[in-house]
């Protein structure tokens, strides 16, 4: 069975619930940050708010302009040990969002028709690019 690619409607929905997924991402490893949880990758995860950030533009701007509201998200479940667990691997938690979102990306991709919809495409891959990068620079982490 083919998969469809997503139309108008849905494709809103894709868009805002991964720029809520990023928005979210960006609150968590700030309040991480700036508590002093990450440890030594500290610095990483500063970095990776901002990439957070960016991202959340990439899927707001790549969002159809049309006037349909997006379907609610239900927000994110924070992963064992990321709250209050400040002995928890805070590294391998975030890790962990890292690969849903890449798996849900290659989902995507494997939906989205290059030819009729290369804005969408350019976005997967440059969100897919960094996310890559920040999960191999992660990986070297002590």
């Amino acid at each position: 069975m083919t998969a469809t690619s997503p139309g108008l409607v849905e494709l809103v929905d894709i868009c805002h619930s991964m720029q809520q997924r990023n928005i979210e991402l960006f609150a968590r490893l700030g309040a991480i940050v700036t508590n002093g949880e990450a440890g030594s990758s500290g610095r990483l995860f500063a970095e990776a708010c901002h990439r957070h950030a960016w991202h959340a533009d990439l899927w707001a701007a790549r969002r159809p302009v049309i006037p349909v509201e997006p379907t609610p998200v239900t927000p994110t479940p924070v992963a064992a040990g990321d709250e209050d667990d400040h002995d928890g691997d805070v590294v391998g938690a975030y890790r962990a969002e890292i690969d849903v979102i890449r798996e849900l990306l290659r989902e995507l991709t494997g939906r989205v028709n290059r030819d009729l919809d290369p804005s969408t495409v350019r976005v997967i891959e440059l969100v897919s690019a960094d996310l890559t990068s920040i999960d191999d620079r992660l990986a070297c982490q002590p």
